[in-house]
């Protein structure tokens, strides 16, 4: 995305304004100051809390109870410029990646038709700094979402829900085979008692 032909082909459009969504790319300075009004991001997460990767998995994976999806000018930091919208999810028991997903592109439909109808009224798009620092996500290895037997039931649960579809899913090694978890459920019983 940071490619000069890419770039020069940008300008030529003479854009005010561009929009990057679900691009895990770090946008370069060169990209960022072309358009005359910035470059808008999106982060699916309570900026300028949770930045960095896969921020629904992890929002799930920790049991969050809330998140939020955020609209932000990108500057040359990893999810930290100004934001000019944020609107909170509700995260229940129920969800798993692919309804939390839905949640989020719901949200963002929402805030996106708001910062449009603001330039289209060729107003000013109104943005608050990021006061607080907050925290940033890894990035999850292929080794994060094998389950480990020894995890509780919770935990084991949370991980699966967290990389359900449209994700690609909790998986476990058995006798040299991987096999994918698409959904579980934790239950609570009396029938084992003091097993590892």
């Amino acid at each position: 995305v940071n490619n000069d032909e890419l770039i020069t082909r940008i300008k030529k459009f003479n854009p005010d304004i561009i929009f990057c969504i679900g691009w895990s790319s770090i946008l370069k300075e060169k990209l960022i100051n072309t358009p005359r009004l910035g470059v808008i991001g999106f982060h699916p997460a309570e900026l300028p809390f949770n930045k960095g990767r896969h921020p629904l998995i992890w929002a799930i994976l920790l049991g969050l109870k809330n998140t939020a999806t955020t609209f932000f000018f990108i500057n040359k930091g990893i999810d930290s410029g100004n934001i000019i919208n944020q609107k909170k999810i509700n995260i229940n028991n129920n969800d798993n990646a692919g309804t939390l997903y839905k949640k989020a592109i719901n949200n963002l439909k929402i805030q996106l038709q708001l910062i449009v109808n603001t330039i289209n009224r060729n107003s000013e798009i109104r943005s608050k700094s990021q006061k607080r620092k907050g925290n940033t996500w890894r990035k999850r290895s292929y080794l994060d979402g094998q389950i480990n037997w020894n995890m509780d039931s919770k935990t084991i649960e949370r991980l699966v829900k967290s990389l359900s579809r449209p994700y690609v899913g909790a998986h476990f090694i058995h006798k040299n085979k991987e096999y994918k978890v698409w959904k579980v459920k934790a239950l609570k019983t009396n029938k084992y008692i003091n097993i590892e």
